[in-house]
C-alpha cells in the first residue's frame, strides 16, 4: 500500500487547510481550554512536546505519550464536529472520492481480520451475534463485515447525521449518538471495532470504558489508532501531519496504550503496530517540503531501494515501531 492510495495529496492538504481555518472560527478562544492528564496512564507529571498552531502537546513523564493539553472542552468539540468545514470536507469529498480505494486497502483485509478474530475467541459468529463498527461513517467495512456472513446483526454508531444518512441508505441500523452517550444495555455487541477514533476522543479512558459497555460477557473489541512511538511521528514531529490540531489530541505511547487498555477494565488479548506507511510518510513528507532536516541515517532509508525500504518497515510492524497501532480487548 502507498500513502497516495487512500490519501491523496491534493485531497489531504485541503483537509489540513480547512482544519487550519477552523481553528480560528471555532477555537480561537484559548481561555476555555481545559487542561488534562495523560490520557493513557493518568499521570499529573509532564514536559513539553511540540507547539503547532498554538496549540500545545505535552509528553507524560511516565509512559511518554503525547497529547494536546490544554485542549478544547468537550461542548466545545461537539459544535465544532457539528459545524466545522474541514469535518463536512472529510465527510463528504475526501471520504467520497477515496472510498473504493479504501474498500480494497483497507476495509476489506480489516473484515476479513474480524472473521480470523471471531473464530479465534469462539464468541458467536455462527450467524446469531451482534457486530457493531463505532464511528462507521460511509458504512463501506460494514458491507465488507455483512459479506462474511458470520453475524446476524451488524450495527454501526455513527453521530454525524450525514455519515449516519448514509450508512441507513446502505441498509444499516446506524444509532445516531457518540458512543459515550450510549445507555447501559441499549447495545449488547459480540464483536465491535472502532478504527482511527481514539486519537479524536476528548477522554480516551471515558471512550474505551463506554466500548466495555456494549460489549457482552466475553465480547471482543477491537481497534486502531495513532501511536507516538512509530517511525513516522518520531522523525517527523511538530511536521507530521499525523500531529494535527485539533483532531488528532491523543497520540499516545504503546506503553500507555497498555496503562489505558488495563483501566478501562478491558483485557488485553494482542498489541501490535502492523502499518504499511511509515517508511512511505516520511519520503512523501520530505519530497513536498525539501526544508526539512532529516538524520542522514533516515534519509538513507527512505531513498533506498524498494525491496530494503520494505525490509524496514517489516522491521518497524514487528518492533512496536510503526505509528499504526492496533489493540484487541475482550470484557
Amino acid at each position: 500500500m502507498k500513502e497516495s492510495e487512500i490519501r491523496p495529496q491534493q485531497l489531504f492538504n485541503r483537509y489540513l487547510e480547512l482544519s487550519r481555518r477552523d481553528i480560528e472560527r471555532f477555537l480561537s478562544d484559548r481561555t476555555r481550554f481545559k487542561e488534562v492528564s495523560c490520557p493513557a496512564c493518568g499521570c499529573e507529571e509532564r514536559k513539553p512536546g511540540l507547539v503547532k498552531f498554538e496549540f500545545s502537546y505535552v509528553l507524560c513523564a511516565s509512559c511518554g505519550s503525547l497529547y494536546l493539553s490544554p485542549r478544547p472542552t468537550v461542548e466545545m468539540y461537539k459544535y465544532y464536529y457539528q459545524e466545522a468545514e474541514s469535518v463536512k470536507f472529510w465527510s463528504t469529498h475526501f471520504y467520497r472520492e477515496t472510498a473504493e480505494a479504501r474498500r480494497q486497502e483497507i476495509f476489506k483485509p480489516r473484515a476479513l481480520l474480524v472473521g480470523e478474530w471471531a473464530k479465534k475467541s469462539g464468541i458467536k459468529s455462527n450467524g446469531e451475534g451482534l457486530f457493531v463498527d463505532i464511528g462507521s461513517g460511509y458504512a463501506i467495512f460494514l458491507e465488507e463485515v455483512r459479506r462474511l456472513e458470520l453475524f446476524g446483526q451488524i450495527m454501526g454508531i455513527e453521530p454525524e447525521s450525514n455519515l449516519a444518512k448514509v450508512g441507513r441508505y446502505r441498509g444499516f441500523d446506524i444509532i445516531e449518538k457518540r458512543l459515550e452517550d450510549i445507555e447501559d444495555g441499549e447495545v449488547g455487541a459480540d464483536f465491535a471495532t472502532a478504527f482511527e477514533v481514539l486519537e479524536h476522543a476528548f477522554n480516551p479512558l471515558e471512550f474505551l470504558g463506554a466500548a466495555r459497555r456494549i460489549l457482552r460477557p466475553g465480547g471482543i473489541l477491537m481497534f486502531t489508532t495513532l501511536t507516538v512511538s512509530g517511525f513516522d511521528i518520531q522523525v517527523l514531529w511538530e511536521n507530521s501531519k499525523s500531529v494535527y490540531p485539533p483532531h488528532h489530541i491523543n497520540l499516545l505511547s504503546t506503553q500507555g496504550m497498555r496503562d489505558l487498555v488495563a483501566r478501562s477494565g478491558l483485557r488485553l488479548i494482542d498489541l501490535c503496530t502492523p502499518g504499511e506507511l511509515d517508511v512511505d510518510i516520511v519520503h512523501n513528507i520530505q519530497r513536498e517540503n525539501p526544508a526539512i532536516q532529516l538524520p542522514s541515517f533516515v534519509a538513507s532509508i527512505i531513498n533506498a531501494p524498494d525491496d530494503v525500504r520494505t525490509n524496514f518497515q517489516n522491521f518497524l510492524k514487528a518492533n512496536e515501531l510503526s505509528s499504526h497501532i492496533r489493540v484487541i480487548g475482550a470484557r
